[in-house]
């Protein structure tokens, strides 16, 4: 194997490796994302499940 042959074996593996980092990075970014939806529904969902009533605003009757 001539030394320009290797320099191209190992230019395929490095620019694999980055193409894998990369890829399996934006997976992670992904799935953190999903999870955080996910948990951001379902607080939501229980929030409007909590019922009751809203305080009602006081009523100051203008003065005659």
């Amino acid at each position: 194997m001539s030394i320009d042959k290797r320099w191209l074996l190992f230019i395929a593996a490095a620019t694999g490796a980055a193409a894998s980092a990369a890829f399996m990075s934006r997976s992670r970014q992904r799935q953190r994302h999903s999870a955080h939806d996910l948990r951001h529904k379902e607080d939501v969902k229980s929030w409007e499940n909590e019922g009751g009533n809203v305080a009602p605003i006081p009523v100051v009757s203008a003065p005659a």
